[in-house]
């Protein structure tokens, strides 16, 4: 049903596309003061959206794109009343929570608004509307009054009305619909002889009612993502590389982290404090890479013939400032470092001096000298070809892992597990590439139980080998196997589940019956 819905809409789209941007303002011109012209205003009258540049206005601007942030990944608009719950009020959940909470936004508002109708005013449009004086002008957006009225009144045209979303009621307009809140302003009787004049597909309705539909996209149009120029951790992998996969607490906090506290954090007489250390220490080592993985879109984009691009790449500005990574990685590190100090008891006095200065700055110098050579290793990786990445990759793991060496000890278990990460998230990646680079290559191998079988192997056989049991009888072994369990534990029971004589397994039977 879904499907079907699609094509007629596609279908619909496409009975307005030869709407060419000169046959628009032609027909703008002509229009008889009879036919009310009904101007979309987002990306229309206006080439941005008003909507995403009032959010790229927030002041501070860290906090506003922290927010955003934050609204963005918990989604609260589909926790609203069946009625006006869903994506339809996100935008309008996002304007009226950052406005509440940064109120003096609307102030900064007017002179940036100024600037925007001087700066992107759609031109054409304005020269063809004031040629024609009499014609009825209707400003009709699903964007926001407060936000689109100051940008209006420095447009140079007259129009005889603005129907737009209000402020506290704006989630209802907008799960109304533009051709309701027209209908409701204007009356059917003005909608049907109307010229309408959108680049948007969500107007269909409304085209569909005009007596002249224009479904125009201005070359000069763009939306822009708000607060996209501003580097936030984390950001690019979760919207851009990766997105929807929830990589950050499925992989790197809740694999990576828990890899790194069973590894190095168990060995530290004030484990808390480390633990600590070692979350800010891998914010401040994923700031860096995350910087790879940007490069490594950029590359694909340029150099590859079919690059494995997402959809979100085109929306997003790469990160334009590469210092601003190195500024937060540096940021966090040096609040790693200090705790890191701290649980290790090294400090020698209680405040600080230039002696507890010392202490820190050698840490310090390590740290931000291996996350250079992590971005030199993974520069090298993007710019040499696919096969050449195979053997790159190894020594990029081995850094997401032991790198942390350098500022804090290990013992062999955690030596262990952190070699078991390495293989097995090195042999995937093998299996990957000389697959042919498809990622159901990848994504099928049961990477948990193989973590798990790969540990409990080289734990046995060190044990075995040297004679030693205290290896494996001990507190940090037993955590680790038991967090292997409950990681594979599931893939276990499935494997477990599907084992069945040769003869019972249809899928071998066909492949018999097809080999002879």
């Amino acid at each position: 049903m879904v499907e079907e819905l699609n094509i007629v809409i596609k279908n619909q789209i496409e009975c307005y596309k030869p709407n060419s941007t000169t046959t628009t303002i032609e027909a703008i011109k002509s229009a008889s003061k009879d036919t009310p012209i009904i101007l979309d205003f987002d990306e229309t009258l206006l080439l941005r959206n008003s909507t995403a540049e009032y959010l790229n206005s927030l002041q501070p601007r860290l906090i506003g794109a922290l927010l955003l942030r934050i609204f963005n990944y918990f989604q609260p608009w589909n926790w609203l009343p069946p009625s006006i719950r869903g994506k339809n009020s996100r935008d309008w959940f996002l304007i009226i929570g950052t406005t509440l909470l940064l109120p003096w936004t609307l102030l900064f508002w007017q002179n940036k608004a100024k600037q925007l109708a001087k700066d992107f005013s759609n031109k054409e449009i304005i020269a063809a509307l004031n040629e024609n004086n009499q014609a009825d002008v209707v400003v009709a957006t699903l964007g926001f009054n407060l936000i689109v009225l100051p940008i209006l009144k420095h447009i140079p045209i007259n129009y005889s009305q603005l129907i737009s979303c209000r402020f506290w009621r704006g989630a209802i307009d907008r799960h109304k619909g533009k051709l309701q809140m027209v209908i409701d302003a204007l009356g059917v009787e003005a909608v049907e002889r109307s010229l309408v004049v959108t680049d948007s597909s969500d107007d269909i309705p409304l085209l569909a009612k005009a007596a002249q539909p224009y479904y125009v996209v201005w070359s000069q149009a763009k939306y822009t993502v708000p607060m996209n120029d501003l580097y936030l951790p984390f950001f690019y992998l979760e919207k851009v590389k990766r997105p929807g996969q929830k990589y950050l607490f499925k992989a790197i906090l809740g694999e990576d982290l828990l890899i790194i506290w069973l590894s190095y954090s168990w060995l530290s007489y004030q484990p808390i404090i480390h633990a600590l250390s070692m979350l800010l220490l891998l914010i401040s080592f994923w700031c860096i890479y995350e910087v790879g993985y940007w490069e490594n879109d950029l590359v694909a984009e340029k150099y590859e013939e079919k690059p494995v691009l997402s959809e979100n790449y085109y929306n997003y500005q790469p990160i334009s400032n590469v210092w601003q990574p190195w500024l937060w990685s540096f940021y966090f590190a040096v609040l790693g470092i200090i705790l890191l100090v701290a649980s290790q008891n090294k400090f020698v006095t209680a405040n600080f001096s230039l002696e507890n200065g010392k202490i820190l700055a050698l840490p310090l110098i390590k740290w931000i000298s291996f996350l250079a050579v992590v971005r030199g290793c993974f520069w090298i990786y993007n710019y040499v070809n696919k096969r050449t990445r195979i053997w790159l990759y190894f020594p990029l793991q081995i850094c997401r892992y032991f790198g942390y060496l350098l500022i804090t000890p290990i013992n062999l278990v955690g030596t262990i597990l952190l070699v078991t990460q390495v293989l097995t998230r090195y042999m995937p990646y093998v299996l990957y590439r000389y697959g042919g680079g498809k990622m159901e290559n990848w994504s099928q191998l049961p990477k948990r139980l193989l973590c798990c079988l790969v540990f409990v192997f080289i734990l046995s056989a060190l044990t075995v080998g040297s004679g030693d049991c205290s290896l494996i009888l001990n507190q940090q072994a037993l955590a680790i196997l038991l967090w292997c369990f409950l990681q594979a534990g599931y893939r276990i029971w499935q494997e477990v589940r599907q084992i069945k004589p040769i003869y019972s397994d249809g899928t071998n039977q066909v492949a018999e019956k097809l080999a002879d």
